[in-house]
């Protein structure tokens, strides 16, 4: 997640507009925009119809997503969102009415024009980029506090206070009591997401979605799990933030040689594999080291991973079972607990809520672990990412409150088959010595349903030349010295 802090609510609207436009004119095709309503982004689309008269900005190079609207409202009604959105924005800019799309609102069967508005997003390749505000209550669109967040679009039942918010738009002050607006998991789609927040009375709602609980209660801390994030911020907003806030530090590069020791803050490692046979694939080699040295492991399969392809095993209760036993068994061989944790977001869509959070917390107080190693959160494999994502949050909230005489957790991302760091990203190194590599091997032996079906050690192997290839020289020097 990127985050601008900007000296004033104008300066967060010309940020904006010069993130949108240099993506507009980086682009060979045209963008699709999503387009939330109210008072914040109003600058930033004032500043995008300046920029027709004033840098020749081709309106025809967007393509336009409305985010909600009132249940009941067409695009033409006064009061409606996408009536603001029509006078303050795609008239003025001369956006062409055949690349203006409205949330179907007026519609008497909401739940097929939920449907159909998904489907027509999709047509449209997707939302390039999302613009979002965020209400005082941590809600984002009319995604209210409580939505799960594997939602798409639906019809939400308005809080009093959001009621309350939007009350001045209305003559009479009564601002309807439903909308239809893009889920949770609608807005996680767009491939990049723009949310700006200006004034003190957001303060505290960027706050918890930035420090708070990553919960359903506070729907924007949502967007911490997008890879491609940007708040745009104004002081006032960002009053309760200190920076830099500590989730975006790095460490130098450490490098640990067969003869060294791993550091004391993996005496009791936890491994959290998204897929049962992950652990040892990933870092076995590092697990047969601490399995040397003395330390305590337990390996953890997040998801049940019956989804793959076992012959035999017909239903997925049964490839749910060759899984777990394949995975006892890779932690016995490696001197390992091990728990099937299942968590349910492998059937949500791969959308973590707090019920997965919690069950993974609940584990953490019980075995108290020094370190979870755990996927990167920039993983491509939606399982292995969405894993990782709960992990973060997980072991935030239990270093913010641990039980008694435990110490805090330190978080380990490893590579795996479908994610390798940026040259100049990861900061540990890990030697292996031969035996290690050799219970490496019988950690994935394990998983013979998984062995049989693919080859692993040519995966391996084309990673290990990835790495050698994209890998600089003095990123690595004096590694193994001694």
């Amino acid at each position: 997640m990127r985050i601008i802090q900007t000296a004033s609510a104008a300066q967060m609207s010309q940020t904006a507009a010069v993130l949108i436009l240099n993506e507009v004119l980086a682009r060979q095709q045209r963008l699709v925009l999503g387009l939330a309503t109210g008072q914040t982004p109003r600058g930033l689309y004032e500043r995008l119809i300046q920029a027709k008269t004033e840098l020749g900005f081709d309106p025809t190079a967007l393509e336009t997503f409305h985010l909600d609207e009132y249940q009941g409202f067409g695009p033409g009604d006064d009061g409606a969102m996408a009536h603001e959105l029509r006078t303050h924005f795609l008239d003025p800019l001369g956006v062409p009415e055949s690349q203006r799309h409205f949330v179907p609102a007026a519609r008497d069967d909401a739940e097929a024009a939920c449907a159909d508005y998904e489907a027509e997003i999709a047509a449209a390749g997707g939302i390039d980029i999302q613009i979002l505000g965020i209400g005082r209550n941590g809600h984002i669109a009319f995604n209210e506090p409580g939505t799960p967040f594997e939602t798409l679009t639906h019809l939400s039942t308005l809080t009093d206070s959001t009621r309350q918010a939007n009350a001045p738009h209305f003559t009479d002050g009564n601002t309807p009591a439903h909308a239809m607006t893009m889920g949770p998991r609608s807005i996680l789609k767009a491939r990049q997401i723009l949310l700006l927040a200006s004034g003190e009375s957001k303060a505290d709602a960027i706050y918890q979605m930035l420090c708070g609980p990553l919960h359903e209660d506070c729907p924007a801390s949502l967007l911490r799990l997008h890879p491609h994030c940007t708040l745009v911020l104004d002081q006032a907003a960002a009053s309760r933030l200190s920076f830099p806030l500590a989730q975006y530090t790095s460490l130098p590069l450490a490098t640990f040689s067969p003869q060294d020791s791993l550091p004391p803050s993996c005496a009791r490692v936890l491994v959290a594999a998204p897929h049962p046979d992950d652990a040892s694939i990933s870092c076995g080699g590092t697990l047969a080291r601490l399995q040397k040295q003395g330390s305590a492991l337990h390996l953890v399969s997040m998801t049940a991973g019956h989804r793959a392809n076992i012959p035999g095993a017909d239903s997925a209760a049964a490839r749910t079972e060759v899984r777990r036993k394949e995975g006892a068994l890779e932690a016995h061989r490696l001197g390992a607990e091990f728990t099937a944790l299942n968590l349910p977001f492998y059937e949500k869509s791969y959308v973590p809520g707090a019920a997965d959070i919690a069950s993974f917390l609940d584990l953490l107080r019980t075995w108290q672990p020094t370190a979870v190693f755990s996927t990167a959160p920039a993983d491509r494999h939606p399982a292995h990412r969405t894993s990782a994502l709960v992990v973060q949050e997980a072991v935030r909230q239990y270093n913010q409150s641990p039980p008694a005489q435990a110490q805090a957790i330190e978080i380990w991302f490893y590579e795996g088959p479908w994610h390798v760091f940026d040259r100049n990203a990861f900061n540990a190194v890990v030697g292996l010595a031969p035996d290690d590599l050799a219970l490496k091997s019988l950690g994935v032996l394990a998983h013979q349903s998984q062995v049989q079906r693919r080859r692993y050690d040519t995966a391996a192997e084309s990673l290990a030349r990835f790495r050698a290839i994209t890998v600089p020289e003095d990123r690595l020097s004096g590694f193994g010295d001694g």
